[in-house]
């Protein structure tokens, strides 16, 4: 009776140890530019924190597709493939109805007997899917895994504080990333333009020709060679300074 009370109760025994690891999360950021790489890390926080969890997986909706990173380290990697192909299991849950989805004993699951077989199989006694969600937006789900049964509850605070974490990590910078995609567009548009100006400047000197019919003289060549303009417009810089 004592050990099944103690299994009831809310698993947060980690979180010290989880707000000692914080201090990694710093670094974690700093040492690479790979989105995955870092929710990756974030997300083994917990494996690190929480003795029961053995691994994590992770996945990350693009284009609203579920898809799972780093695939050579997610020990686990197979089961999230197959939920994602059946539609159903702890993932697809946990994303559905925002909350953490737990599999208390893979011996003794009836939603998804399927899963909950292949899970026993690959020697996991239980499984936790915690979403990850920035406002109404989804973002995915970190799985916990462990070889124990009765290891995670609903209330897992230690899974459901590391799905936070990462999904504001990784909000972050898909944020930046769009920014730096941005900032490089508008640099490219201006120096094009730049280019495009150029070779105009060069034609009206070469040609006496006007602005306008300089522009036509461009886009008549980036037409008939299927050549975008600004390559074009290089082209004729290129020529004209004596550049390769």
């Amino acid at each position: 009776m004592a050990q099944r009370e103690a299994e009831n109760e809310p698993v947060t025994s980690g979180v010290p140890a989880l707000v000692g690891s914080l201090s990694e999360l710093p670094s974690i950021v700093l040492s690479t530019d790979a989105v995955d790489e870092v929710v990756w890390e974030t997300a083994m926080l917990a494996v690190r924190a929480h003795e029961p969890t053995g691994s994590c997986g992770v996945t990350v909706l693009r284009d609203g597709h579920p898809v799972s990173l780093v695939t050579h380290l997610a020990e686990h990697n197979a089961l999230e493939q197959s939920q994602y192909a059946a539609g159903t299991g702890p993932v697809p849950e946990a994303l559905a109805s925002r909350s953490a989805v737990v599999v208390a004993d893979t011996a003794d699951e009836p939603r998804w007997p399927e899963f909950a077989a292949a899970a026993a199989e690959q020697g996991v006694g239980s499984c936790c899917a915690a979403p990850m969600f920035v406002g109404d937006r989804p973002l995915g789900v970190v799985s916990y895994y462990a070889k124990a049964p009765h290891s995670y509850d609903e209330d897992f605070l230690l899974g459901r504080l590391i799905a936070d974490l990462a999904a504001t990590g990784l909000w972050c910078l898909l944020k930046h990333a769009d920014k730096q995609q941005l900032s490089d567009q508008l640099h490219q548009a201006l120096t094009s333009r730049a280019e495009i100006d150029q070779a105009k400047g060069i034609l009206m000197a070469q040609r006496g020709c006007t602005a306008d019919e300089a522009f036509d003289l461009l886009r008549e060549q980036s037409q008939r060679h299927n050549v975008k303009l600004r390559e074009v417009a290089a082209r004729v810089v290129r020529r004209t300074t004596g550049g390769a």
